[in-house]
């Protein structure tokens, strides 16, 4: 039987947990947290707070549990932890596909749009490929151990925080960096100006324009510090600095692991971090699935419809959630909803 956790459903999931795997492993890296936790936060808050869990407790697929993380403001989530781990026996990938399958059948329910998952280069995206996942990106992870006290001055650049205004030239900024086909993969440009209480977010001027040569964000958490950067393609080699910057940053917080997350198509980083002393820690595979979200409209009000002659509205972009992009006159408008 295959459905939402309850109560009821406790007992399993504390055991079932420590056998695990986190793909959330930016989160899984930088600060504790349980499966269980994250279950009862969203069982009591109804999905508002933690990870939706969905348990599979059957005598022929096994038992099992999967959770998702919904990303703010967007048509999409994630698979955030399955259980147990492939390598606990054959019959699992029986129960990873039962769990995957229910789970998009429950996002799609929600109106998500999208479930991505993001793996070890393993067996796991064979299970993922399975199950209708589709890579569509790689990621390398590097890890740095030296205390950030230990590393020289921040040098010359002239970062400074983030604020609402540099919005439209993050977008821009995110545009030039990111490939069309993986934006449409991932339905847009999905960019935070906001942030969390526990994340700092830089950006770096081009001179004499109002564009931006980089953007830096530090999250700091109770295990680790995650970073990531993203660089205009012409902005030079201030991949150097900017590393020597956001190490520099941390000079004065605990000596804590540093991770670093770079996807394979953002070229300039790779080499300064290496130099500054980073090693590769993991690669990652990038994978989404398209759900069918039900229609609340009946299918004769949408042949009329089916039948025009009018060309199809690809989909918007929405950054942040709330602004959507359209295209007119082949440049980039903003537009905010009410």
């Amino acid at each position: 039987m295959f459905g939402p956790f309850s109560a009821g459903d406790s007992l399993r999931l504390y055991r079932l947990q420590r056998k695990g795997i986190s793909l959330d492993l930016q989160r899984s890296l930088t600060q504790p947290y349980t499966p269980l936790r994250e279950a009862w936060l969203a069982f009591v808050t109804q999905q508002a707070m933690g990870q939706p869990t969905y348990v599979l407790s059957d005598l022929y697929d096994g038992e099992g549990f999967v959770q998702v993380r919904y990303r703010p403001h967007q048509a999409a989530a994630d698979v955030a932890f399955l259980a147990p781990a492939l390598k606990e026996g054959q019959q699992v990938h029986r129960v990873w596909s039962c769990l995957l399958d229910g789970a998009c059948v429950e996002a799609a329910g929600h109106g998500i749009q999208r479930v991505f998952a993001n793996l070890p280069e393993s067996g796991e995206v064979d299970v993922f490929q399975q199950a209708g996942f589709m890579p569509y990106a790689g990621e390398d992870i590097f890890r740095f151990d030296s205390a950030p006290a230990a590393q020289q001055q921040a040098g010359t650049l002239a970062l400074r925080p983030q604020c609402p205004e540099d919005w439209p030239a993050i977008q821009k900024l995110c545009v030039a960096v990111t490939p069309q086909r993986i934006r449409q993969a991932e339905g847009g440009i999905a960019i935070t100006t906001g942030g969390e209480s526990n994340c700092q977010r830089y950006v770096l001027s081009a001179e004499n324009s109002d564009d931006l040569q980089a953007e830096l964000s530090i999250l700091t958490g109770g295990q680790a510090y995650w970073l990531r950067m993203l660089m205009h393609p012409e902005a030079g080699n201030v991949a150097d600095g900017l590393i020597r910057w956001a190490l520099s940053a941390l000079a004065s917080h605990p000596a804590l692991p540093v991770y670093c997350s770079v996807r394979q198509y953002e070229g300039g980083v790779r080499a300064g971090l290496e130099a500054a002393g980073f090693v590769l820690y993991t690669t990652r595979v990038l994978m989404v699935k398209h759900t069918l979200a039900w229609s609340k409209i009946p299918v004769q009000e949408l042949a009329p419809a089916l039948s025009s002659s009018a060309e199809a509205v690809p989909p918007a972009y929405r950054i942040n959630g709330d602004p959507e992009l359209q295209p007119s006159n082949n440049w980039l408008a903003t537009t905010r909803e009410p």
